[in-house]
């Protein structure tokens, strides 16, 4: 009987032990990291949660690593493009804002297709000031890994859906 109790006593702090365990939290971040986001949405107003993502980004250092070093770029070759026309300032303001924000306080660059571009019809000069057109979204994105950038990938989407909602 002696032995049952002290299996039993042995057995209940073993579960407990497993109850009040928490899972791992690692919050180690690199001293120096280079990362570009590849944005090629189907829907423009998906730039709404990827911005969030750079956001997440930039609040991680912050918290974790505010001494550390980052760099940061999006290569913009979707339906996204879109947004950052002049003329669809207003149907994307609160999006557009916070993306010219984080050039100007964080340094992120935004790189936009000249080829995407050209498929909805718009021109350089159609774009915000703050964005810098490359001749191929795909090319910069080879580019700036070949620059020691981490590629943070997107998914491609059928850009004619969208093309009709924006003539």
């Amino acid at each position: 009987m002696k032995k049952v109790f002290v299996l039993f006593v042995v057995l209940l702090f073993y579960l407990k032990s497993f109850s009040q365990e928490k899972p791992q939290f690692d919050s180690t971040l690199p001293d120096k990291i280079k990362a570009v986001f590849d944005w090629t949405f189907e829907n423009p107003s998906d730039s709404v949660m990827a911005t969030n993502f750079i956001s997440n980004f930039i609040k991680a250092y912050d918290e974790f690593n505010p001494m550390g070093e980052y760099k940061l770029a999006v290569v913009s070759h979707g339906a996204e493009v879109l947004i950052f026309a002049k003329k669809n300032y207003e149907k994307h303001k609160e999006v557009i804002d916070r993306l010219k924000s984080m050039t100007q306080s964080y340094g992120l660059k935004i790189y936009v297709c000249r080829n995407t571009l050209r498929f909805f019809g718009l021109k350089e000069e159609d774009m915000q000031p703050f964005v810098i057109i490359v001749p191929a979204g795909v090319v910069e994105l080879a580019k700036l890994q070949e620059e020691g950038y981490k590629l943070i990938p997107a998914v491609v989407h059928d850009l004619n859906k969208v093309k009709e909602n924006y003539k």
